[in-house]
């Protein structure tokens, strides 16, 4: 017997709507991981994790700039005199990153870190030198874009705090091909609603905030308010003696559904894949990821 239209209708559009809902809430969160040392030292390995993994962004953590403009992932040299002279092998490693099937659909390059003078150096270049195709940080940050294929910077500042200079970098950054500027805050919001408020939402585009070590008290309702736009917080996965320190995915998952609830948040990131590594049987990144995910959606 033929069902009536109406109804029938209907329940084509109920299936439809159960079908997309669950794609679409994935699609509109969003996950970062940072990453240290073994997105550069352990191969195709971790490349493969990353893909595998859920986490949509993946942060390479942390380019230091020396006075003399050249840049030093964590302790190595790979970029000089405006070459890259890292491992031969990297670029092409981290291209495979978002190729089918993966999860990922974002590389970024962060800047700084705690007791690190990184963005001192950066500002008495640009004083030296500005920011134009001759200057070492345009020769030297052009490299790195070819070398990393990043689609951003993050500025993990933590000491320097100047808007001047850094607006004018982000800025030389963007022409370089970088589409996007992304801020990593854990204190100082004055300093951080100034520089976004100079660059705009089109070039600055994330803020993650970090919730964990001197930022454990942020609120990212507050962050919000201060920076006009929803912030992505950020947790410490479990790390330290015993890998009893930070979060595990459960916790994860528990905290970013009640800033989901109090603060709309759309999405998180997880520090630190290097402490991830080591303590694996109380968490995997795939683990951490879906816990994000599932927090947020």
């Amino acid at each position: 017997m033929r069902r009536p239209l109406l109804p029938a209708l209907l329940a084509v559009v109920l299936a439809l709507c159960a079908f997309s809902a669950p794609a679409t809430a994935q699609q509109a969160s969003r996950s970062a991981i940072y990453g240290g040392g073994p997105f550069y030292a352990d191969g195709q390995a971790v490349m493969n994790t990353l893909r595998a993994s859920g986490f949509t962004t993946v942060i390479l953590w942390s380019f230091h700039v020396h006075a003399n403009g050249d840049l030093v992932y964590n302790d190595i040299p790979v970029v000089q005199n405006g070459r890259y002279v890292g491992d031969a092998g990297w670029p092409a490693r981290l291209r495979t990153l978002k190729q089918a099937p993966t999860s990922v659909n974002r590389i970024e390059v962060s800047i700084g870190a705690w007791a690190v003078p990184d963005w001192e150096n950066i500002s008495k270049l640009i004083s030296s030198q500005g920011t134009g195709p001759s200057s070492i940080l345009y020769r030297n940050f052009q490299a790195l874009k070819t070398a990393t294929g990043a689609d951003a910077i993050n500025n993990d500042d933590e000491s320097f705090y100047q808007v001047g200079p850094t607006a004018a970098f982000a800025r030389m950054a963007v022409g370089l091909g970088y589409s996007k500027f992304t801020l990593a805050p854990y204190t100082n919001q004055s300093f951080w609603a100034s520089l976004k408020n100079n660059l705009g939402g089109t070039i600055v585009d994330r803020v993650y905030l970090q919730g964990y070590a001197g930022g454990s008290g942020n609120n990212p309702a507050t962050w919000n308010s201060a920076l006009g736009m929803k912030v992505d917080p950020g947790l410490w996965s479990k790390n330290g003696s015993g890998c009893s320190s930070g979060d595990s995915p459960a916790t994860v998952q528990s905290k970013m559904r009640s800033w989901r609830n109090s603060a709309g948040i759309v999405g998180g990131f997880m520090w630190l894949y290097d402490d991830m590594k080591k303590c694996s049987a109380q968490g995997t990144a795939q683990q951490y990821a879906t816990a994000i995910r599932n927090g947020v959606s």
